[in-house]
């Protein structure tokens, strides 16, 4: 039977079960979540688990779902392994693939299609369930602290590729604010502004136009951001009238993600976003590991669904 399996650590050591439960997979409903607790299907430390006992940092919880109870969405599963070293993995993530259980996605994810091959494997950062490209998970806790904390620091080089609506003929430096878009009636949705508002943290972004696809008016763009905001990119390239290709939430219309939540992915739908999904990439990683005295620097592999709008891209990426 397939099982998920959670590693406790902050912030939830000291919640209880149920509150962990409900508030980190709210694909479950609290009544729901009720249940299964009674019908024994989760674990903590290998024993049966009381809605009310705490949870200690380090436990290990285990939910064993009902076959059938709950219809997970498709996915791609065919991520690359780029690079494994004794702390690390370096793995290309598909497009349509959660990094971690969410909503609707319980088992199948890419954490839970990892730690089926590895005893340990704990994210450092992350990415969208849509975004493509290279993501980094530990191996030990101690190669995790290490490593978040270059990427707090800013000492993490990151790059991505964003096919976009338009024609971006220069580079663009932005600087300015992000946070919640309280105008929105999505809730997740952020947004940029060049002035500090409530609740605003700083960003920073460099945005570099690579080519232009004259016949489709959209433009592959190379995206260097200094800062790690959630959303960051999109919301930016938003700002500056450059959608992201596919991106449903911070498109030109407001209510496609509200049309998508509601009717799902329509033919009408599809050719109004000009994509299946949004296309940003993670392309390339980079940071200096004084451990072993080296720079470590990792590529993506080449991805089709960029080279259906411009062929041969690699060879004029840096």
């Amino acid at each position: 039977m397939t099982v998920y399996k959670s590693l406790i650590r902050y912030p939830y050591t000291g919640k209880t079960v149920f509150e962990f439960l409900t508030t980190k997979f709210p694909y479950h409903d609290p009544g729901e979540w009720a249940f299964l607790l009674g019908e024994s299907r989760v674990k903590v430390q290998d024993k049966v688990a009381l809605p009310h006992l705490v949870l200690q940092e380090g436990d290990i919880l285990i939910y064993e779902p009902i076959p059938g109870r709950i219809e997970e969405p498709e996915v791609d599963t065919n991520y690359t392994i780029l690079k494994e070293t004794e702390d690390f993995l370096f793995v290309d993530k598909p497009g349509n693939l959660p990094m971690h259980p969410a909503g609707r996605y319980r088992t199948r994810t890419l954490l839970n299609l990892l730690e089926k091959i590895y005893p340990v494997v704990i994210p450092v950062h992350r990415l969208d369930r849509e975004t493509s490209g290279i993501v980094i998970f530990a191996k030990t806790e101690e190669g995790r602290t290490w490593l978040q904390k270059k990427f707090e620091s800013r000492v993490v080089k990151k790059e991505y590729l964003a096919v976009v609506r338009g024609y971006l003929q220069k580079e663009v430096s932005l600087e300015g604010f992000i946070g919640r878009d309280l105008d929105s009636a999505i809730r997740k949705k952020m947004k940029f502004s060049p002035s500090e508002f409530v609740d605003s943290k700083s960003v920073s972004t460099r945005f570099i136009p690579l080519n232009y696809n004259e016949s489709q008016n959209i433009s592959l763009v190379l995206v260097r951001p200094i800062t790690g905001r959630i959303h960051q990119i999109r919301a930016s390239l938003l700002y500056l009238g450059f959608p992201i290709l596919g991106d449903k939430l911070y498109g030109p219309r407001e209510t496609m993600f509200l049309d998508f939540v509601q009717s799902g992915l329509t033919d009408s739908l599809l050719v109004e976003l000009g994509f299946d999904r949004q296309l940003l990439h993670a392309h390339s990683i980079g940071y200096m590991d004084e451990r072993i005295g080296k720079d470590i620097l990792i590529r993506s592999n080449p991805l089709a669904e960029i080279e259906s709008f411009f062929p041969n891209y690699k060879d004029y990426v840096p």
